[in-house]
């Protein structure tokens, strides 16, 4: 079987289809005029051609067509005409997944985000009666989903790498291509050596405020009242004595040495309001 006559069978399948149609609409015409029974047998010699007009082109698809697989390069080389008739499949298969004003022939087909979607049911892709793939040949059908994925990737990947911009915390911004030539640029540099410059300082401000902030918390501790196991704070002795600057650093050596009082002596620190003398919460 020759390269083209995929089209032929085609043909011959949309014509025997076509003429199916036509009597199915006869007889709708004429049954309120015949026998109910006439109108029965006529719908199950209907169902009965169908069933070998499925049969009979499922085995022309399984069986001769196979023999005659060829790559889409050497179609593209060898028969045109054949190589058009997939690009239809391809483009009537975008329309069935993606919405019937989408095209094969339009750049980005696929909606973005959803890339994913449509690959996935590319790949999963089961010829049915009444879609495309089912009105032609698996070699047509193989190489549709084929010309589908690769167009889907290329544009997938132009978007992501061509298309998409990216930007830095240096203030840059353009195409994910241009990323890693941005990040050697001397002005990315120069603004990652400040950034790290003022990371170290920060640090050291937070070590020397954490330093003085465990002071006051010893000092208060030692100053606090003690009964049956229990370390009372009053909490106007945390704001006179913690650092007006550094208030994480603070927070952190009060935690520490809450921490340390429970693993050590066992006591439970309990602040309390210095107005009411009410337990504002536990430690």
């Amino acid at each position: 079987m020759s390269l083209s006559s995929t089209g032929l069978v085609t043909t011959a399948h949309e014509k025997i289809q076509k003429e199916l149609n036509s009597l199915m609409q006869v007889l709708e015409e004429v049954q309120a005029h015949i026998p109910e029974g006439a109108y029965l047998r006529g719908m199950n010699a209907l169902v009965a051609l169908y069933k070998q007009k499925h049969t009979a082109f499922e085995s022309i698809r399984s069986g001769a067509m196979m023999s005659n697989w060829t790559t889409l390069d050497d179609i593209l080389q060898e028969d045109i005409e054949l190589y058009y008739e997939i690009a239809d499949v391809a483009d009537r298969i975008v329309a069935e997944l993606c919405g019937r004003n989408a095209s094969i022939y339009n750049d980005n087909f696929v909606r973005l985000g959803d890339e994913q979607y449509i690959f996935g049911r590319l790949a999963d892709y089961k010829p049915e009666e009444g879609n495309a793939g089912y009105e032609t040949s698996p070699m047509v059908l193989h190489h549709a989903i084929q010309v589908i994925m690769k167009r889907l990737f290329n544009d997938t990947y132009y978007e992501l790498v061509d298309v998409r911009p990216v930007s830095c915390l240096c203030g840059w911004r353009g195409p994910h291509r241009n990323w890693e030539r941005h990040i050697d640029n001397m002005r990315h540099q120069r603004w990652l050596n400040t950034e790290n410059r003022n990371r170290q300082v920060a640090y050291s401000a937070y070590e020397a405020n954490l330093d003085q902030s465990r002071q006051f918390v010893s000092q208060i501790l030692s100053n606090a009242r003690r009964e049956n196991g229990m370390v009372y704070i009053k909490e106007i002795d945390i704001l006179s004595l913690s650092p007006p600057q550094g208030e994480t650093a603070f927070k952190v050596a009060l935690e520490e040495a809450i921490t340390e009082f429970r693993n050590l002596t066992g006591e439970h620190v309990v602040f309390v309001s210095d107005e009411t003398g009410e337990l504002s919460w536990f430690a």
